[in-house]
């Protein structure tokens, strides 16, 4: 199962080149539609800089460790370790 929605996510992302993972990673996490945005909710910050080029990204990518509008630590520490993993530069 965790294969099959990994590779949803990156036929979603498949379009991001070498940042596809690393967004297919964390949209198996908080949801696609968190980093795509619907017709009630923008796209995210993280998604626009990376459509841009801008490559300064880690605040953004670390910045989906909340919770219930919480920032959870051991969430801060698991996208810290996964864009470490997958952040190419």
């Amino acid at each position: 199962m965790l294969r099959l929605d990994l590779m949803r996510n990156l036929y979603l992302f498949r379009n991001y080149g070498k940042d596809a993972l690393l967004l297919s990673v964390l949209a198996y996490n908080v949801g696609p539609y968190a980093i795509l945005g619907t017709s009630k909710r923008p796209k995210s910050r993280l998604l626009r800089k990376i459509e841009r080029g801008d490559r300064n990204i880690y605040n953004d990518y670390i910045a989906f460790c909340r919770w219930h509008g919480k920032q959870i630590p051991s969430i801060k520490f698991r996208r810290q370790v996964e864009y470490d993993l997958f952040f190419v530069r």
